[in-house]
């Protein structure tokens, strides 16, 4: 079945008018990096088909040069026609876009390679729109508290009995990357889920005390960020799958941005419908929304500052 999938991908490559490649490096689970090769083929009749094309194991360093001198070796092992490429899109890392030694830069240098447009992953740029945001005490103080739960066996197994005991919908607290903001997202969606049962639980173990969980401006920061990263999410998620067009893809940026835009000028009237984290512990708190506060300035930045590169 491979060599019959293998097959049919090599004459798509040899019918296609064009193709375009993208790169996507990361690190498996022992520890070897992988560079993931994915191609978008165009054919006659205007028709277009993506596949994995390969993966590349990098057993040493991982430089321009290194990604550089690993694809060429697939290419002269498989007969790539590179005369067909017609755009590349890489991460944003020094080692795939370093202006003398990144990977687009030799490509670029090489007389095999013909001229070719190239981008940057669109998706990374939300970790600028999410840097800006002036909240990494939130994260730090819930990703100590997640952490003491989950850095011990016990802990964790008492923690999860607890969670059984009281009926609670998840079984388990998530961990997160601070690169993707998916997993950022989801982290804080589960640790707000769970955070009744997070403070019984510290109480009832004796563990070091988390004042921020009694303190209700904390609380809001919290409940605002997580509303916020489920509204990157969702953005992200439909920037993600097969088909999707850079085209497509900048009119998604600019409406994402004219929405931050709306949100923004929502929170400044207290309009809080995008926001139901944040109505719900006003409610607990029995308080009004403050519009004064610093949540407007914060996504006002956000907004100014997501501008898309390629």
């Amino acid at each position: 079945m491979a060599e019959d999938v293998e097959a049919q991908l090599r004459k798509d490559i040899e019918q296609c008018e064009c193709f375009s490649l993208q790169f996507d490096e990361s690190t498996d689970v022992v520890d070897v990096a992988q560079l993931c090769v994915f191609i978008r083929m165009v054919f006659g009749d205007m028709g277009a088909k993506e596949e994995l094309l390969t993966i590349l194991p990098l057993k040493g360093h991982t430089r321009g040069e290194d990604i550089f001198q690993a694809f060429m070796e697939f290419v002269n092992k498989t007969q790539l026609p590179l005369f067909k490429l017609i755009s590349i899109t890489t991460d944003g890392a020094p080692a795939m876009v370093g202006r003398t030694n990144g990977f687009i830069a030799l490509c670029k240098q090489s007389e095999y390679f013909p001229d070719f447009l190239n981008y940057h992953c669109i998706i990374h740029q939300q970790a600028l729109c999410g840097k800006i945001l002036n909240m990494q005490e939130v994260m730090d103080v819930a990703m100590k508290i997640v952490c003491s739960v989950r850095a011990r066996s016990l802990q964790r197994r008492l923690f999860r009995a607890h969670l059984e005991e009281t009926g609670a919908e998840h079984t388990d607290l998530l961990l997160h990357t601070d690169v993707r903001w998916l997993s950022r997202g989801k982290f804080l969606a589960r640790f707000w889920e769970l955070l009744p049962d997070i403070k019984d639980f510290l109480k009832l173990s004796k563990h070091a005390e988390y004042t921020q969980l009694e303190d209700h401006q904390w609380l809001l920061d919290l409940a605002f960020l997580t509303d916020l990263t489920d509204l990157l999410n969702d953005f992200n998620l439909e920037l993600q799958g097969k088909d999707k067009h850079v085209i497509n893809m900048i009119s998604s940026v600019n409406t994402f941005k004219s929405k931050l835009q709306l949100l923004s000028s929502r929170l400044q009237h207290c309009d809080l419908r995008n926001f139901p984290h944040m109505q719900a512990e006003l409610r607990s708190q029995s308080k009004d929304f403050d519009s004064s506060g610093t949540y407007c300035l914060n996504k006002s930045i956000t907004t100014s500052e997501y501008v898309l590169s390629t």
